[in-house]
């Protein structure tokens, strides 16, 4: 019999912005690239406001502080 249990593991994760990209590295390195057009206040950002970014409790996204921004991964 398995074991399950709904509690998410924290993930380490990379995030870095490029040629009107954001790529965003998972652990398992997996690496998503995000069209900086789909979220223009991230594109219009400064790297102080690209920088300050948390990963949700629930380890579903990222969220960013200063310009209240989620994206889930």
């Amino acid at each position: 019999m398995g074991l399950f249990t709904s509690r998410k593991q924290k993930q380490s994760i990379e995030i870095k912005f490029q040629n009107d990209l954001l790529f965003i590295k998972v652990a398992d390195e997996k690496e998503i690239a995000y069209p900086l057009t789909w979220h223009p206040k991230l594109k219009n950002a400064t790297q102080e406001e690209q920088q300050d970014w948390k990963i949700k409790e629930d380890g579903s996204g990222i969220h960013w502080n200063q310009l209240d921004i989620d994206i889930t991964i």
